[in-house]
């Protein structure tokens, strides 16, 4: 009984450590895809399009006259652009 429970702490443990560095990597890949012109959406709910990259902070103008130096780690996602022809 014992090993039965040893061994589904195990399984569990073992998820949990490769959802994280699927979390992880998929991160890393969303900040490196980061480029000028791209439009993001941050955690806070801002959305706006990438004007300057330096270094691990953007620049976003989220309204003609509005600009906001955040770091990388802040974007939570690409805004998916509509396809062309529909």
């Amino acid at each position: 009984m014992d090993y039965i429970l040893l061994g589904v702490l195990a399984v569990m443990i073992l998820l949990l450590v490769q959802q994280n560095r699927k979390r992880k990597k998929d991160a890393e890949t969303l900040l490196s895809s980061l480029e000028v012109g791209s439009e993001i959406i941050l955690h806070s709910g801002i959305k706006g399009v990438i004007t300057e990259i330096s270094g691990d902070d953007l620049v976003v103008e989220s309204t003609p006259k509005t600009k906001l130096r955040v770091v990388k780690q802040a974007v939570r996602g690409v805004v998916p652009t509509p396809a062309e022809g529909n």
